[in-house]
Parts: structure tokens; C-alpha cells; sequence
């Protein structure tokens, strides 16, 4: 486990230009300067995806803002070409909270909304994270973090459950709306989400208004690229079926649970 791209390029990556977005602190996908916080250094976070279970975990949702393909993709899909659209950021609507992103096509010399589409980016997430933040500041110190193992886990599950609340939020929306939302999601990220929720009948049907555009990071000369791996859809419907059709452990075996720790004495006492 350790940083596969820090500040957009490999970590293996000596080349000038590398150097210099190290230096300065350079994301590519923004270009501007990173702006991902961690309160122990006084420096970006600027890992982008990392080395974790033979994957490429993206963990900055920045990443997957690469050459705008993920743009150019979706608006193929909802739209069939990228004339006269326009992208915003950050659109907030009340009960529904904000979306990443709305790719919208106006009619040709005016203002007015032929068509529009919702795109949200679904990056994954660290547990242990502190020492990852000790891998960047070996990197940056000049160590080959390559050669070591970095205790940090991935907190898939956590992500996969908020965001599955949201798609269901914004998906029910779209639904009524008539309108197409897509999901931009690693491949790993959604086959745990897939298998979780012992998800089915997401074979991809254009009518359907929630989209996954599921992408793989590949390697390409010295750095990575994004590409589109598979696309699926469903149904909220589909997915409420799923969700609310979760195996749930038994009665008995949370009681034991209890007992133990009654057993060791670990409650507190409520006086």
C-alpha cells in the first residue's frame, strides 16, 4: 500500500515536467494548484489515487477531471454530440443538496435550455489516512515509497453506502424529471457496490436515467490515463429492491453480543 500519483503524475515519474508540478504543487486536472487539505502538513494532500489490493484506488474526485473525457463521454450519451453545451459545477437545489456537475446544451445563439444532464464523480476514500500523509512526506523528502508498505485501508464500504443514498435521492429525481444522471465510478468501486448489494439488472439501456460510466486507470508511456471500461444503468426501483432486501443477522446473535460484553463489564453505568 502506498501513493501511485502524487500531484497528477506516478510517483516513478522523474521527468522535468513531474518536477516541477511536485514543486509547485500542480494538479493537472485543475490546473491550479492542488487544493486537497490535511491539517499535519502545511502542503496540499496531493495524492491522487494510490497502490491498494492490486488496484488503483482513485481517492481525489479532481482525478477523474482528466482531458474532460468523462464530460465528452456523457454528453455523447445523453446528448450525441458536445455542440452548443456547457458544464457548471457545485448546482445546489433545496432537499436534493448539490450536484458535482450539470452538462447543459442551449439552443444555438441563446440562453434557453434544450436539454441538460447530471454528472457526479464518486472517488473512494482512506482509513488510516495519517499514514498516507507519511507517505507523501517521505515522497517529498526524496524516499522511494515505491519500496515501502503504508499502513492505510480503503473505506469502500462507507463510500459505497453515502453514495448509494444519493443515488437514490437524485436518481428518483431524474426519473421524474426525464433527464439522465451519470455516475463516474472506478470499476473496483462499483463491482464492491455491485456485490454488497447483490445487485442485478444493470445491463446498459440507454432509457434508463441512472448511468454508471465506469472507468479503469491505465498506464500510458510514464503516466495514467483514464478510460471507459464498461457502461451500466438501472432503475431506482431496481435499486430500492436491492436495498431493501439486505440480509440481516439474527436477533441471537446481537443479543450474544450484548451478553459478552456485559460478561466483561464493558458498559458504562447510567446513574
Amino acid at each position: 500500500m502506498n501513493p501511485n500519483e502524487i500531484f497528477t503524475y506516478p510517483v516513478e515519474n522523474k521527468s522535468e515536467e513531474a518536477r516541477k508540478a511536485v514543486k509547485e504543487y500542480y494538479c493537472k486536472f485543475l490546473e491550479s494548484k492542488c487544493d486537497k487539505q490535511s491539517r499535519t502538513i502545511n502542503y496540499p494532500m496531493g495524492v491522487c489515487s494510490v497502490n491498494h489490493s492490486r488496484t488503483k484506488p482513485i481517492i481525489c474526485p479532481h482525478r477523474f477531471l482528466e482531458n474532460n473525457l468523462v464530460f465528452n463521454n456523457a454528453c455523447n450519451a445523453a446528448f450525441g454530440d458536445t455542440n452548443n453545451v456547457l458544464l457548471f459545477s457545485e448546482i445546489k437545489l433545496s432537499n436534493v443538496g448539490s450536484f458535482d456537475f450539470v452538462l447543459v446544451k442551449h439552443k444555438p445563439i441563446s440562453n434557453k435550455v434544450e436539454d441538460f444532464c447530471i454528472v457526479e464523480f464518486q472517488s473512494d476514500s482512506t482509513t488510516g489516512t495519517g499514514n498516507l500523509v507519511q507517505a507523501l512526506k517521505d515522497f517529498m523528502s526524496g524516499v522511494d515509497v515505491l519500496q515501502k508498505r503504508y499502513q492505510f485501508g480503503m473505506n469502500t464500504y462507507n463510500t459505497i453506502k453515502l453514495s448509494y443514498i444519493q443515488m437514490l435521492i437524485k436518481g428518483q429525481l431524474m426519473e421524474k424529471w426525464g433527464k439522465n444522471i451519470f455516475w463516474i465510478i472506478q470499476k473496483y468501486v462499483f463491482d464492491n457496490m455491485v456485490n454488497r448489494f447483490r445487485l442485478n439488472d444493470l445491463d446498459y439501456n440507454p432509457r434508463h436515467k441512472t448511468q454508471y460510466h465506469i472507468y479503469n486507470l491505465v498506464a500510458n508511456s510514464n503516466i495514467y490515463k483514464l478510460k471507459l471500461a464498461d457502461k451500466k444503468s438501472t432503475t431506482i426501483a431496481n435499486l430500492l429492491k436491492a436495498f431493501t432486501h439486505q440480509p440481516t443477522p439474527s436477533l441471537d446473535t446481537f443479543v450474544g453480543v450484548l451478553e459478552r460484553k456485559i460478561k466483561l463489564k464493558l458498559g458504562l453505568i447510567i446513574e
